[in-house]
């Protein structure tokens, strides 16, 4: 069964000459006493080699469109089209695990790429104790023409964004382990 929205399967069995139409319906655990594990359903993959010139153009590519889709995400946020689906680094080890057990370590080397490539944008927010936060000093001080901020008045800025940023992560963690134990997925 490769989809559970598919309904199900019928499979022939039977004991004592009888033949019979058993249903099978997929659940979302590997475990159970049917013998069957539900498997991510992955379409046939082929590897290619390409010259080095051309597999660093391929490369970028790929590169450049991972960022659009993570920045199309992040609009769709504030434009009503999905929530936020985020995880700490507890959900980023389950992710991690679900994803080699599921698809293998090709596809693991695809979503480590991915998760460099938003760990780099949220690094980049404007937001105090991340990178982009201290861009952000840095075009304020350029906008006074070269005078800086007191240090007190940017230290207690970046501190309370670390409080904030504290809180995040362990509101997000608890939330991660909620879904360890009831034995959910990052990927529904």
């Amino acid at each position: 069964i490769k989809r559970p929205e598919a309904g199900g399967a019928s499979v022939l069995g039977g004991g004592g000459g009888q033949i019979m139409h058993i249903p099978v319906h997929a659940r979302f655990r590997t475990d159970g006493p049917t013998g069957i594990r539900v498997a991510m359903a992955l379409s046939y993959t082929e590897r290619e080699s390409y010259p080095f010139w051309e597999a660093l153009g391929k490369g970028w590519t790929a590169t450049v469109e991972s960022l659009i889709l993570a920045r199309n995400e992040v609009i769709s946020w504030f434009t009503g089209g999905g929530r936020p689906e985020v995880a700490g680094p507890v959900g980023i080890a389950q992710a991690t695990g679900e994803v080699v057990e599921r698809s293998g370590w090709r596809t693991l080397l695809d979503f480590a790429a991915l998760l460099s490539i938003n760990l780099g944008i949220i690094n980049l927010l404007p937001l105090p104790m991340l990178d982009g936060g201290r861009i952000v000093f840095v075009l304020i001080e350029v906008a006074r023409r070269g005078k800086r901020l007191a240090p007190e008045k940017e230290a207690l800025v970046h501190f309370v964004g670390l409080m904030a940023i504290i809180t995040l992560a362990v509101v997000i963690t608890y939330f991660d382990v909620l879904r360890i134990l009831r034995e959910e997925s990052l990927f529904r």
